[in-house]
């Protein structure tokens, strides 16, 4: 199996989190190589996944993928089909948005649904491309902390004795 593309990832990260993915973190998954389905597992696991979908059943976990991936609740019938698949066993939770993806790109009848996942992939990779090409703004009157090295400044180094005394100690 191939590596998944970062628009691969992008889809899972609608999935699951409702949101494009963010550059350091697509990088990674992207460079990691790792497949698909043990991406959504592990974004499954996720707190930001855990705190939203935790403590719903599995039917509610399902219609929210539904409404992150397609805008749109599930149907009673694909509903029923997906927590049936799920409850005996044949696929996991963990990686249905893997599954409902796939079935979006493959059905006949479900170009709708592929041209909402379509749409909000494509404007997830627009947002992410956006952040990533942003340079990091400093608030005025802040400066960033520097990592130490042998030519910072004394003060920076904590060298108390080159450090302007404080009248108050």
């Amino acid at each position: 199996m191939a590596n998944p593309t970062a628009t691969q990832l992008q889809m899972l990260y609608i999935a699951y989190f409702a949101r494009p993915a963010d550059p350091v973190g697509l990088d990674y998954w992207v460079s990691e190589g790792t497949s698909t389905k043990a991406f959504a597992a592990n974004m499954y696991l996720q707190s930001e996944f855990i705190t939203v979908n935790g403590s719903l059943s599995i039917q509610d976990q399902i219609n929210n993928i539904y409404q992150n991936l397609f805008f749109r609740d599930a149907d009673s019938g694909g509903l029923n089909y997906w927590t049936k698949q799920i409850q005996t066993g044949k696929i996991v939770l963990a990686s249905i948005a893997n599954d409902l993806i796939w079935a979006a790109q493959n059905n006949k009848g479900s170009e709708d649904d592929l041209a909402c996942l379509n749409n909000r992939t494509s404007a997830a990779v627009a947002y992410t491309a956006k952040i990533k090409e942003r340079p990091v703004i400093h608030p005025p009157g802040i400066r960033p902390i520097l990592p130490y090295t042998e030519d910072s400044e004394s003060i920076e180094k904590g060298n108390l004795d080159t450090m302007p005394k404080d009248s108050n100690r």
